[in-house]
């Protein structure tokens, strides 16, 4: 019975350091804040917290400035649940690319938006994802880390209003924001 009481003990804490070692390792999507914007395509890679500097309510004013009045060129659009870069949509981020390259002194944020099916955790992520796509092409294109930012908007500002496939085609978007 004392063998059986000292083996349990030890199993015990071998399942606990198993569960506190599960639940160290973060899941990509549970690294997108769910109550918050997310930036990134920082220098580092890193995810900004927007909430952290005050919310977008808090720095509109900041962010107005900026980002300049117009938006380049249509968004890129993507498929439901994909964040891949079709190949009718490369055509548009060459031609950002290639103002970009014109004009070194010019950045770019990419805002990653979606349609409101799914939760709001999944559209941040996957807004995200897009985002992050069109920056990868941007890269390949030749415009360097510090000229890119992303941010995902989520399902949050929907370009067209309506619960059909139309409304939601529209959703499904990356835009290009110039800053100043």
């Amino acid at each position: 019975m004392k063998s059986f009481i000292h083996l349990f003990s030890r199993l015990s804490l071998v399942f606990l350091f198993l569960f506190l070692a599960a639940c160290g390792t973060p899941d990509p999507i549970d690294e997108i804040d769910p109550t918050g914007l997310q930036v990134g395509g920082l220098d580092d890679g890193s995810l900004l917290d927007w909430e952290e500097t005050g919310g977008l309510a808090g720095n509109r004013k900041a962010f107005e400035e900026m980002v300049a009045v117009n938006t380049p060129q249509s968004p890129v659009y993507f498929a439901f649940d994909s964040y891949t870069v079709a190949p009718g949509e490369v055509g548009k981020i060459q031609e950002i690319a290639n103002a970009l390259l014109s004009n070194p002194t010019q950045a770019v944020i990419l805002q990653g938006h979606t349609d409101e099916r799914g939760s709001r955790e999944y559209n941040l992520a996957l807004g995200e994802r897009r985002a992050l796509a069109v920056r990868e092409l941007l890269m390949t294109m030749g415009i360097t880390t510090d000229r890119v930012q992303t941010l995902s908007m989520g399902e949050e500002s929907p370009a067209v209003a309506g619960f059909d496939e139309s409304a939601w085609s529209l959703n499904r978007r990356v835009q290009f924001q110039l800053m100043q």
